[in-house]
């Protein structure tokens, strides 16, 4: 960028010197120096640039380069007004935009630096006018450096722009990502109810929400009866049907409130968060009827399935995660122990669901 930025603005200000040392009858030297500093020089300094292991630190020195030697131009022509500013505004500009305003102050000694060495052969004179091509060239050239300066500030602002839209898309998707993997890691992926996982992170917050209430929390367990034999008649395939249809059913019968996980295989857990255990008992009692109650098509065949609960409570059944779902399990066991198709409190009798169960559900 700067090599080609130097090369078309040191061509015109070269010709603007030019045609202020036309006007001063110059010496041979000085257009030799011409020559060299605004044609062969970007060149040379673009070569250095490239070899250099450090092109920016390269680059900064080139510019420094570039000041001293403006400034020894503008001293050795008497510090022509129009020359002098635009050489100052190339020098200064450049510098601010790779060091901020050190960059200015570099700018200022280099410059200044020039002026010495001049001062130093020859004494320093101020003639400040220019002639009309001069004054003219050198207003195009500076209008031309800053409209290709500001033109390249432009383009490299347009690509940070896209590249940080194009970054926070993917921050946006790796978000998206991280929220779906996370949704899937408690999420059962058959039924799309949460999981042991999600249980072992909600029940010791809804223990801890429900002492500070001082309410009950319920937990229900169930499963259904002989779904294994389900599996082995119809295969696998009507078992899921089944473990859907219930997922439903469980989503269907319970509060906003209430949390719904697939315990493993047909168990499922429900817990009732500021609920009694009586609350907590006869909603079970009503969602095992109503399911076992409702035909299902498997094969041709008419199944009602029943189903087995068993019910703990905290405090009052367990203090900790442990023991609260250790009651609720053997309350299950209890259920199935005693002939299925029963709701069980943990240390209470059993509760048979009061169902009309079809001939084939013996089978199912």
């Amino acid at each position: 960028m700067n090599w080609k930025n130097r090369s078309i603005c040191f061509a015109l200000l070269g010709l603007t010197v030019g045609f202020h040392l036309h006007a001063m009858h110059a010496s041979d030297l000085a257009w030799a120096l011409l020559v060299l500093q605004f044609f062969i020089g970007p060149q040379l300094q673009y070569v250095h640039g490239c070899l250099a292991a450090n092109p920016r630190r390269a680059e900064v020195r080139n510019m420094l380069l570039d000041g001293f030697g403006f400034g020894a131009w503008a001293a050795g022509l008497g510090f022509p007004l129009w020359i002098s500013f635009a050489m100052f505004i190339a020098t200064s500009v450049n510098l601010i935009a790779f060091a901020s305003w050190k960059g200015w102050a570099s700018a200022l000694v280099a410059m200044g630096l020039g002026v010495i060495a001049v001062a130093c052969v020859q004494p320093l004179s101020f003639q400040p006018d220019t002639g009309m091509w001069a004054t003219g060239l050198c207003m195009f050239t500076l209008m031309l450096f800053l409209t290709v300066f500001a033109q390249d500030a432009f383009l490299r602002a347009s690509k940070l722009y896209q590249q940080r839209a194009q970054t926070r898309q993917q921050l946006s998707e790796i978000q998206a990502l991280k929220d779906l993997l996370a949704e899937q890691a408690t999420r059962d992926p058959l039924t799309g109810l949460f999981n042991r996982r999600m249980l072992d992170q909600k029940l010791p917050q809804l223990m801890q929400q429900c002492a500070a209430r001082g309410t009950s929390l319920a937990v229900m367990l169930l499963d259904m009866d002989r779904f294994k034999e389900v599996n082995d008649t119809y295969g696998h395939a009507a078992g899921d049907h089944l473990l859907l249809a219930l997922s439903h059913h469980l989503m269907q019968y319970n509060r906003s409130q209430d949390m719904v996980f697939r315990y493993g295989g047909d168990e499922f857990l429900v817990l009732f968060p500021d609920t009694a255990l009586e609350v907590a008992q006869d909603r079970a009692q009503q969602l095992c009827e109503a399911f076992a109650h409702l035909p299902r098509r498997l094969e041709q065949q008419t199944l009602h399935v029943t189903l087995s609960c068993g019910l703990a409570s905290f405090p009052a059944h367990g203090q900790d995660v442990q023991t609260l779902l250790q009651h609720t399990d053997e309350a299950l066991y209890q259920a199935k122990a005693t002939g299925r198709n029963k709701v069980v409190v943990y240390g209470a009798q059993a509760i048979h669901t009061d169902t009309t169960v079809e001939p084939s559900a013996a089978q199912a």
